[in-house]
C-alpha cells in the first residue's frame, strides 16, 4: 500500500480543498446578495441533475481512484 498512500492522500487533499472552495463561494454570494432565500436553479441543473452535484462527483472521482487501484493489484497477482 506504500505507493497508493501518496497519490490516495493527494486526491483526498483536492477533494477537500474543492469543497471547501465551493462552500466559501456560495457563504459569499449569500452575504453580498443581501438574501438569505435561495436563488433559482439554472437550466443546466434541471437538464442534468446529476452531472453536476459535488456529491456524486466526488463519489465518481473515489470510486474510479479506487477502481485503479483493485485494477491494478489484480493485474499484478496480488
Amino acid at each position: 500500500m506504500g505507493m497508493w498512500l501518496y497519490p490516495t492522500i493527494f486526491v483526498c487533499i483536492v477533494l477537500c480543498l474543492i469543497g471547501y472552495y465551493l462552500t466559501v463561494k456560495v457563504g459569499h454570494k449569500i452575504e453580498h446578495s443581501g438574501e438569505e432565500r435561495d436563488s433559482e436553479v439554472p437550466d443546466k441543473i434541471i437538464e442534468h441533475p446529476f452531472l453536476l452535484n459535488p456529491i456524486v462527483l466526488s463519489y465518481a472521482i473515489f470510486l474510479a481512484f479506487t477502481g485503479i487501484i483493485i485494477f491494478y493489484y489484480w493485474a499484478r497477482g496480488y
